[in-house]
């Protein structure tokens, strides 16, 4: 799946293709600069009118199997560092006699479900 971002004023419109070959000319048919409007549709029955070229601020190709393993690989090293602080914070004197002095247990007035009549 291949996907482009078309960024109009404060709003962004996407336009998702199966095939790269066809992202790959719709993106440059966005792209060229031009005085007319156009037309474009993607493969899922989007359709997007451009009347003013000019208001277009910026396209972004996007290829989702690649976006897909970057979210992953983004995973995996917040995993990786969240593993890595635990291990310092462990190992922390501070912190590890900060985690044993608890303090003394809450008392609840209304301890063990008794309820008064």
């Amino acid at each position: 799946m291949f996907c482009i971002n078309v960024a109009l004023g404060s709003t962004s419109w996407r336009l998702l293709f199966r095939d790269e070959e066809k992202a790959n000319e719709t993106f440059g048919f966005i792209n060229a600069p031009r005085e007319d409007g156009i037309i474009v549709c993607d493969d899922f029955g989007q359709r997007l009118s451009l009347l003013n070229h000019k208001s277009v601020h910026g396209v972004m190709f996007e290829d989702l199997d690649q976006t897909k393993a970057a979210h992953i690989e983004m995973a995996l090293h917040q995993a990786r560092t969240q593993n890595a602080a635990q291990k310092l914070a462990a190992s922390d004197p501070a912190l590890r006699a900060g985690a044993t002095n608890a303090g003394p247990a809450i008392i609840s007035p209304m301890g063990n479900g008794f309820r008064p009549s």
